[in-house]
């Protein structure tokens, strides 16, 4: 383990004490099948995670959402099935970790040298729902933290 005495930690703590969650527009799930670009992903910036917002309870149904970028439309989820029952408005939904849900992605998140959007691909539409997501995106990072 990094001792925070000797300044391993503080390149960590840069990157911590600059980072911001940030929300994405509204997407109804039942919605036609297709790509959706939901939040813009500004030149320079870390996306450190993602997860889902519902802001309007979801019926699943036989749903299946991913949630990528223009590089890779599944990154950050993917096959999501929308815990395959209901949802309730309010609920936060993270992947891997401590969370119920299972779909794989890049959990330790994507630099983007351009500009570029999140965007969700609906698959399978769900019966009913809206989310939002939450995206960490980190901006301002000190090239050296280490003084």
């Amino acid at each position: 383990m990094a001792n925070p005495l000797y300044g391993q930690n503080k390149f960590d703590n840069a990157v911590d004490a600059n980072a911001k969650w940030y929300q994405s527009s509204e997407l109804d799930l039942t919605s036609t099948a297709g790509v959706y670009p939901v939040f813009t992903v500004p030149a320079g910036a870390y996306v450190l995670g993602v997860k889902i917002l519902v802001t309007s309870a979801i019926t699943a149904g036989s749903a299946d959402i991913d949630v990528g970028d223009g590089d890779d439309p599944d990154m950050f989820i993917d096959g999501w099935d929308c815990s395959t029952g209901s949802i309730l408005a309010g609920s936060i939904v993270m992947f891997g970790g401590a969370s119920g849900a299972s779909e794989a992605g890049v959990s330790s998140g994507k630099y983007y040298s351009a500009v570029d959007t999140i965007d969700v691909d609906i698959n399978t539409v769900a019966s009913a729902g809206k989310i939002k997501l939450l995206v960490q995106l980190a901006t301002e990072i000190p090239s050296s933290a280490v003084h």
